[in-house]
């Protein structure tokens, strides 16, 4: 039997004084589906049923249609849930309980209000299917202490010998930091960036770093440049720049990607190269020596993967310094990912050399350019690409599985080498894009395939080390779900517009950005539950909670930064 909910009366806390039983009100809000999908949990638990049956007086709220109870007891989001006294004290709650936190609440109340000393409760079981391993909080932590373990105290980086940059470490140091502050976590990354950055990592003369250096304290570089490292450590730099407000990151940041377009681009397929040849005596030259020398030359190949990064890098860069030059040239280079290598119900090319597609159709080509092709949603709202980004999902889903339900490295089910570490990278950055995908196309199921992919390496995730950067962001992503931010709204409306700027540019540690025109988009705010009212509106929706409702463009950083607290919480 389910909980019956009554509606709020004039009444309610009085007849709760007179029964004295405590009031369990559920403030919910009528644009989302969050109170009922928590109606349900609780539905499912008997114990607390029970419990509320027997001793709560259960009451439901539109927060809309009683915004004063909303104003008094909100605790940050809907749906609350809090229990109340006769004369309407918190006697607990929060935001989208669990039915066995709530049912630990109740019976501590209810053995206190008997004089009891309250029951010890055990841990409540996983219902998950049988044989399936539940990743939970204890893996991004492990992979946070290897980080600490191998971190060179001294110098900044990994290791103790040949330094290489590591983006996806420093971007999961960042991840980590971004949530607990810790003050350890900080010092690797102001240790590494700095230290990178004065060393010789970075070419002093013509910008952009190189592949590693031979020394620990960043010196005696090898000399060649790739494409991967650069937009890689440009995105760190930026997230750094905005997290810990380094303007000198920020403009690192900005001037590796403006090496990369200098140097890279090659301008008759709209492709970067792959990289650029170690040269050692000509980057041994100051900029006047280097000017009466050929320069290194390109790489002669173009890859899918790597074009893919360097998309999600400058569209990074663009909204963070509003530079829409940065963010154009990020689309135009999309564009040409998909007319040069993408080939519909077949996924992506490997690489182009400047004349001809050359296929390859590995995991990891289809995953970072479907990872690229949300960040340009949500940057740019530019639905072209959705139909691309679709069709992606759908041949990862179908060509990229094993019958376990693991990720393989290539369409034919073999792997791409026999590293197993490598595997599980690139099903790391699979499954991102399933989970990811799954809040922007509105389609549960692959989240369903994100999580069953992440589940089949939390046995040997640990062998890698911090080389488990991705693994665990991804891991992340599964147990706090990207806040979604949902802007509805006319296209081309101004304060539309605005909200989607404040959206994308204000810094979090996830989100999925999405603009829904009630023109167009009626049937997709139909699945959401969202209405279109008079005034544009941004609906933050923090998994299991509804976290926020913004018109205000300038009041949306902040509501952001309460929301990402909501979505991190336990």
């Amino acid at each position: 039997m389910p909980v019956s909910w009554h509606d709020w009366t004039d009444d309610t806390l009085a007849a709760a004084a007179r029964e004295g039983r405590p009031v369990l009100l559920s403030l919910e809000c009528s644009w989302g589906r969050c109170g009922e999908r928590a109606r349900d949990r609780l539905d499912r638990d008997a114990a607390l049923v029970e419990l509320v049956t027997r001793h709560c007086t259960a009451v439901r709220v539109d927060k809309d249609a009683h915004p004063e109870l909303d104003a008094r007891w909100n605790q940050g989001g809907w749906p609350t849930l809090v229990l109340l006294d006769g004369e309407g004290e918190v006697l607990g709650g929060g935001v989208a309980w669990s039915a066995p936190a709530l049912r630990t609440l109740l019976e501590r109340v209810v053995s206190l209000r008997r004089g009891e000393a309250p029951p010890v409760t055990a841990p409540p079981t996983a219902d998950i299917a049988p044989g399936r391993v539940v990743l939970d909080a204890s893996v991004p932590p492990e992979i946070e202490r290897t980080l600490l373990a191998d971190f060179d105290e001294r110098y900044g980086g990994f290791g103790h010998e040949h330094k290489f940059p590591h983006p996806e470490a420093l971007d999961y140091a960042l991840l980590r930091h971004a949530e607990s502050r810790d003050a350890r976590l900080r010092e690797i990354l102001e240790k590494t960036f700095t230290g990178m950055a004065a060393g010789r990592l970075q070419d002093g003369v013509d910008g952009g770093f190189f592949r590693y250096c031979a020394r620990r304290d960043w010196s005696r570089p090898h000399t060649e440049k790739l494409l991967e490292t650069n937009t890689g450590l440009a995105r760190n730099y930026l997230e750094a720049g905005q997290l810990m407000g380094r303007a000198d990151y920020l403009e690192v940041g900005a001037r590796t990607l403006d090496t990369v377009l200098r140097d890279l681009l090659d301008e008759s397929t709209g492709l970067f190269h792959s990289g650029l040849d170690p040269d050692d005596e000509y980057y041994a030259l100051d900029g006047a020596s280097r000017r009466t020398r050929r320069p290194p030359g390109r790489s002669g190949r173009m890859l899918a993967d790597g074009n893919a990064r360097a998309v999600s890098a400058l569209l990074k860069a663009g909204a963070v310094l509003a530079r829409s030059d940065l963010t154009q040239r990020g689309v135009a280079v999309a564009e040409s990912l998909m007319r040069k290598l993408w080939r519909r119900g077949r996924g992506m090319d490997h690489a182009h050399d400047g004349r001809a597609a050359h296929p390859g159709r590995e995991l990891r080509d289809q995953a970072e350019t479907a990872r690229a092709l949300l960040h340009v949603l949500q940057y740019t709202d530019d639905r072209r690409f959705v139909a691309p980004l679709e069709d992606l999902v759908e041949v990862m889903a179908s060509r990229y599985l094993d019958e376990r339900g693991e990720f393989t490295s290539r369409a034919d089910g073999s792997l791409r080498d026999g590293r197993r570490d490598a595997r599980i990278v690139d099903g790391a950055v699979a499954a991102e894009v399933m989970l990811r995908a799954a809040v922007l196309l509105g389609r549960p199921s692959l989240a369903e395939i994100g999580a069953r992919s992440l589940e089949h390496h939390a046995g040997d995730f640990r062998r890698h080390g911090y080389a488990m950067a991705a693994y665990g962001r991804s891991v992340e992503l599964l147990l706090h779900p990207p806040l979604h931010i949902v802007v509805v709204g006319p296209r081309g409306d101004r304060t539309a517009d605005a909200l989607l700027r404040a959206a994308s540019t204000t810094y979090l540690p996830s989100r999925v950005v999405q603009h829904l025109d009630p023109a167009v988009d009626a049937e997709h705010l139909e699945r959401l539950a969202l209405p279109a009212r008079e005034a544009p509106t941004a609906y933050l929706l923090a998994d299991r909670a509804c976290a926020g409702e913004v018109t205000d463009p300038s009041a949306l950083p902040g509501a952001l930064a309460a929301a990402n607290a909501l979505r991190l919480r336990p």
